[in-house]
């Protein structure tokens, strides 16, 4: 159940940042955990890029690499 604001509606990720038992450790502990959480996020952002990079890849049509022959 999100809570009424002045404005209406509260945004949902506000609410469960007032909610998350991060709330119960002290200020320096939370930011670190933020940040390692952040970095977890960019790491499965790069594995998700390697992977689309990799499906890319296999759908170009493969070809044989032309060979020249000079006609005289």
């Amino acid at each position: 159940m999100v809570a009424e604001t002045e404005n209406g509606r509260e945004n949902l990720m506000d609410f469960f940042d007032r909610i998350s038992p991060l709330n119960l450790l002290p200020t320096e502990t939370r930011t670190h955990v933020r940040a390692s959480q952040k970095e977890m996020l960019l790491a499965f952002r790069s594995l998700v890029d390697e992977a689309i990079k990799y499906v890319e890849k296999s759908e170009k049509p493969r070809t044989k690499p032309r060979t020249r022959i000079e006609v005289q």
